[in-house]
């Protein structure tokens, strides 16, 4: 370590040699020292200030416990970061650094004292103490003239560090909060402080920390905050726990035209909201805890002291929220346009507002929002939480049964033109979702048969037990999906006759189901996922002719470690439409039996992902039908195919197109140069991206063949393709292009 190094970083006191660094006498920052790896890291930190690095103006530590007294020694210092370290107080050494400017404490939760003498930095200019716990304040704060940023100040009942000390430190800047105001007795105390005077201020946070609620003179509390009131260039507010019955008339003035934010909480004693209205600017709203609370009416949106100035209430706020407001009954909201610029409203935890009063709230909120129009997606969810969000072109509403109702009224009065998507959860609907509600047990739905329901999905709900008891009885039903449901005992029962269209059925991670229900599953099941449960794979196999129409099966091995082999799940059931295999997810399968799959006649594609133990092909090759063989993350078996290993290529080379991990290729790239395939006669443009050689012109017209054998499209003829395009094929030969025949 050079000795003329001057500023010097080091995440470990592991990596740093003392011995060296005692020898740089010149160093002047000294960054990031960790004391985590020691176990008594004051000696570390010790051993460092032993150094006499005399010089130093940086100083940085991370991970500390103990500051030591020797910290005093280092006179020139100017800057300390003990951010987020684990100290509970400061040496009174440390106010012999009569130069430092910075001293940053930001988050160490365990501070409960700064020293005694803080008032000798009179060089002072920055103390973050955002996160601490100080129970007050050092004596003669006062003197700290050059003060430009403090966290927050305690107040003390005595007079050294009561709020008097406040008023001398005038420049102080950005965010700053003062804290146990219950400790002011009288007015003249809280106008000592001199908060109007601190015209750099952009935060301002005013809290009372007291539990008890009782005050022997409400007015005096008004009066106070009144005297606490800043200068009109603040931009955001809060007040919690004040103890009067109403607030004082600076609260919500239109004259604070920078007012973005404000938050009122624990308010216990206030029986009206301030005028809020008329503040230009404002933002974003919270109130919270206001126990006394019943009425919210007129004085919430016009200031009466100043009827000359009148704007549309709340003109700029866009976020809107109550909370724990247990006496709250009435929300009267004027004629005149009221929220334009809203996108979040939330309530929660007020159970006195009636339904009715927030569905009336509700629907003229939503008919003022401006950009109402162009909402594209609306998600309705039942709950205890009454919700609003308007998100780009998202709209989430969130309530109670009858808020459903109000947001089907809303989307007839608004004229929703853009909407594309409803989701709505725990009411009926033709999509129904239940996601994530951990404490859901049955789902309880209207009498049957619910002929609108077309979508039922319930994941993530690990109480939910059972289906209705009668069965599900949705004849229009198309789509199931049941994920995460780990007590759920089993699948709605006659399903074969009661979802006669059902076409798409997904259960995974679901357990307690052991077997299907009795008559087998819908006779028109198209797609099916299964997984999670070595005992659901097996009933699979014993399903017999269940599966007639069935042209896509995806079965997921997550949860089924033991499995090494299909064998010891079963074979695969009569599957004479399927066209799509999907077998993922199965950590320890180590051998694929292509004879189990010689019955899939109809096969086009089989995808095999997530297998990493898997490296062996037995038995004979896979089905000739098979027209397209991917592979993703299964270990050997993923190398072998791409080395064209002699025991697994035999069993595939037939097979038109191959991927592993997303990499096509073909057995012999020279062949196809020599392919000319006929373009259809229709064909008026062709679009490639991605592709290089003559494989892709190759690859991209057997992809027309094999768009031809799907069932949907089968048989249609060549002469009416049109277009088409195609992505993503990669070799090294020369391009090739083949006549139009």
């Amino acid at each position: 370590m050079s000795s003329n190094i001057r500023h010097l970083s080091c995440e470990s006191l592991n990596h740093l040699n003392l011995d060296s660094l005692s020898k740089v006498k010149s160093l002047r920052t000294l960054l990031q020292i960790n004391f985590s790896s020691l176990s008594d890291n004051i000696d570390g930190v010790t051993c460092i200030l032993m150094l006499k690095l005399k010089y130093l103006r940086v100083l940085s530590f991370k991970m500390l416990d103990v500051l030591p007294d020797s910290i005093g020694g280092l006179i020139y210092l100017r800057y300390l970061d003990l951010s987020w370290t684990n100290i509970r107080t400061l040496p009174e050494s440390l106010c012999d650094l009569c130069n430092l400017q910075t001293l940053k404490l930001h988050n160490c939760t365990s501070l409960i004292m700064l020293p005694n003498g803080m008032h000798k930095l009179v060089n002072l200019r920055h103390l973050d103490i955002w996160g601490t716990c100080l129970k007050e304040m050092p004596r003669k704060m006062s003197k700290l003239k050059h003060l430009h940023i403090l966290s927050y100040f305690t107040v003390s009942k005595h007079k050294d560090n009561g709020i008097q000390e406040l008023g001398e430190l005038s420049n102080l800047h950005g965010s700053f909060g003062i804290k146990k105001l219950e400790n002011i007795v009288d007015v003249k105390e809280a106008k000592s402080a001199k908060v109007m005077d601190k015209m750099h201020i952009d935060c301002l946070s005013l809290e009372w920390f007291s539990s008890d609620d009782m005050v022997s003179d409400t007015q005096i509390e008004r009066d106070i905050l009144h005297s606490l009131r800043p200068h009109n260039g603040l931009k955001e507010l809060t007040i919690e726990g004040y103890k009067g019955t109403i607030f004082p008339n600076w609260v919500g003035h239109c004259s604070y035209q920078n007012m973005t934010s404000v938050s009122l909480k624990s308010c216990n004693n206030c029986c009206m909201l301030p005028s809020l209205g008329q503040l230009p600017s404002l933002k974003s709203l919270h109130i919270e805890g206001f126990g006394q609370l019943k009425y919210i009416g007129d004085e919430f949106y016009k200031n009466e002291d100043n009827p000359s100035f009148h704007i549309a209430p709340f003109h700029s706020l866009e976020i809107l929220e109550f909370r724990d407001m247990s006496c709250w009954e009435m929300w009267h909201l004027p004629d005149s346009e009221t929220f334009p610029q809203l996108k979040r409203l939330l309530i929660r935890d007020c159970p006195m507002l009636k339904g009715d009063m927030f569905n009336q709230v509700f629907l003229k909120i939503l008919s003022s929002l401006s950009d109402v129009s162009k909402v594209r997606k609306l998600d309705i969810s039942e709950g205890c939480s009454q919700e609003m969000s308007l998100t780009g072109d998202n709209l989430s509403i969130g309530g109670c049964e009858s808020i459903v109702k109000s947001a089907f009224e809303a989307i007839s009065i608004n004229h929703l033109t853009c909407l594309q998507e409803i989701q709505i959860s725990g009411c009926l609907s033709a999509n129904l979702e239940i996601h994530w509600c951990e404490n859901v047990e049955s789902v309880l739905l209207s009498q049957p048969p619910h002929t609108a329901l077309q979508h039922l999905s319930i994941i993530g709900c690990p109480k939910f037990v059972s289906f209705p008891g009668e069965g599900l009885a949705a004849p229009n039903l198309t789509h199931l999906n049941v994920k995460r449901c780990s007590k759920l005992e089993a699948l709605p029962r006659d399903m074969n006759t009661l979802l006669p269209n059902l076409e798409s059925l997904e259960m995974q991670h679901c357990q307690e189901i052991c077997r299907f229900p009795e008559g087998g599953l819908p006779p028109n099941l198209k797609s099916f996922t299964v997984g999670g449960c070595e005992q659901q794979l097996r009933s699979v196999s014993s399903m017999g002719g269940n599966f007639e129409a069935l042209t896509h099966l995806e079965i997921s091995g997550v949860g089924c470690e033991s499995v090494k082999s299909f064998h010891e799940i079963g074979s695969l059931p009569h599957l004479p439409s399927i066209t799509t295999l999907v077998i993922r997810g199965f950590s320890n399968l180590e051998t694929l039996e292509c004879n189990e799959l010689l019955g899939l006649t109809s096969l086009l594609q089989l995808r095999i992902g997530g297998c990493p133990n898997l490296e062996n092909m037995v038995g004979e090759k896979l089905p000739s039908s098979v027209l397209r063989f991917q592979i993703s993350h299964c270990g050997l078996l993923g190398e072998h195919c791409k080395n064209k290993h002699q025991q697994i290529w035999p069993k595939i080379s037939h097979i038109p197109t191959i991927q592993v991990n997303g990499r096509q290729f073909s057995q012999d790239d020279e062949d196809i140069a020599n392919v000319t395939y006929p373009l259809p006669v229709m064909l008026s443009s062709i679009g490639l991206a991605g592709f290089f050689g003559i494989y892709a012109v190759a690859c991209f017209i057997s992809w027309i063949f094999v768009f031809l054998k799907v069932p949907e499209t089968n048989g249609m003829p060549l002469e009416v393709i049109t277009e088409f395009f195609a992505v993503g094929a990669r070799t090294n030969t020369q391009l090739f292009i083949a006549e139009n025949l």
